[in-house]
């Protein structure tokens, strides 16, 4: 399979699903995926971002050696895409120590932040929430961002927002 071409063929569920049966658990296919990943074009790395999240839902070992760049990227993004899936998998992954405090950072940037999107904000939310269950003392600021968000914050924020508050409350 030429991956670039198949990437750009169509962008659905169906194609990303294709393109993820191809990669499979395979290390050397999956860094092939994350070149387009990081390319210069942007309608690549959109497209690209889907499938690669389907391939560490499956295979979450392949991102390991890709995980600085992608934390680095995220601060440059071609499209906004590309931070939504970072930050999905960021979510579902442990993220290792010596990226943390970089991630954390990002995170409340891009929650604080009124220009990004909705997903952004909401994926943003549970790496913080789920970096606070081990460090409490995060939880403070967290609070206050999910606060002051709530009273205009689309239902699946504020559904999301409402979850990790009850929570928050009672460790504080």
């Amino acid at each position: 399979m030429n991956l670039k071409e198949a990437i750009l063929e169509e962008h659905s569920k169906a194609q990303a699903l294709k393109i993820t049966a191809y990669i499979g658990s395979s290390q050397k296919r999956f860094d092939e995926l994350m070149t387009h990943f990081f390319a210069d074009d942007w309608r690549l790395n959109q497209c690209t971002a889907y499938s690669m999240n389907f391939v560490v839902a499956e295979h979450p070992h392949l991102f390991k050696k890709h995980l600085k760049k992608a934390i680095d990227n995220l601060r440059q993004p071609k499209h906004d895409a590309v931070k939504r899936n970072t930050l999905k998998i960021l979510e579902n992954i442990e993220i290792p120590e010596k990226h943390l405090g970089h991630v954390v950072d990002m995170c409340f940037d891009f929650l604080a932040s009124h220009d990004e999107p909705v997903a952004i904000k909401a994926y943003s939310m549970g790496i913080l929430f789920k970096v606070g269950k081990k460090e409490p003392d995060l939880f403070h600021e967290l609070k206050v961002l999910i606060e002051d968000q709530m009273p205009t914050g689309t239902p699946g924020f504020t559904s999301r927002g409402r979850k990790y508050l009850k929570y928050i409350n009672e460790v504080l």
